[in-house]
């Protein structure tokens, strides 16, 4: 029996695994074609012919990876340096702190150790995650975690005052 076959005959299975990640039924049904187009790539490419006890196991680690691969790209990233579009959208008291603020901001970015600042651009400005970024670069991903928290860090302290002044806190 072909690995299409194999799936296609447990269908609704398939359909209560995407269900119980809490998806409606069409986006339970688009996830479901997706882990069929991504399962037959698969059996295409490589060594793929599981038996049929074991591609349950390859069905629900595929339906997870693709779900949780879905959830990532509906979040949006923001570069730092885009924040400066909304500043048109705020009130002229409110622009010049934020002027302040993005410029402390990239300040902050431009003096940190050469290392720092090419993990911390690359993590926001290609919103690549961090496995990608580990994978494409060789880096552990526990160093591009600790980077980009201290990164953080850093900018969060140096500019505090700043954004104070931008959300009017210490009035």
């Amino acid at each position: 029996m072909e690995l299409l076959e194999l799936l296609a005959a447990k269908h609704k299975d398939w359909l209560q695994m995407a269900y119980s990640f809490g998806l409606q039924t069409e986006d339970a049904e688009d996830l479901v074609q997706d882990m069929y187009i991504k399962m037959y790539n698969m059996s295409q490419t490589k060594e793929f012919i599981p038996a049929e006890r074991t591609y349950l196991f390859y069905v629900y680690i595929t339906l997870r990876n693709l779900f949780y691969d879905n959830k990532k790209a509906e979040v949006p990233t923001q570069d730092i340096t885009t924040l400066h579009l909304a500043i048109d959208e705020e009130p002229e008291n409110d622009k010049e702190a934020l002027e302040v603020l993005l410029d402390k901001m990239s300040q902050c970015v431009e003096d940190l150790h050469w290392y720092d600042k090419k993990i911390f651009e690359i993590y926001y400005g290609r919103g690549e995650t961090i496995r990608q970024l580990s994978k494409g670069s060789k880096i552990s991903s526990s160093s591009i975690f600790n980077t980009i928290k201290n990164v953080r860090e850093t900018i969060k302290t140096k500019c505090e005052e700043e954004y104070k002044d931008y959300t009017k806190e210490d009035l």
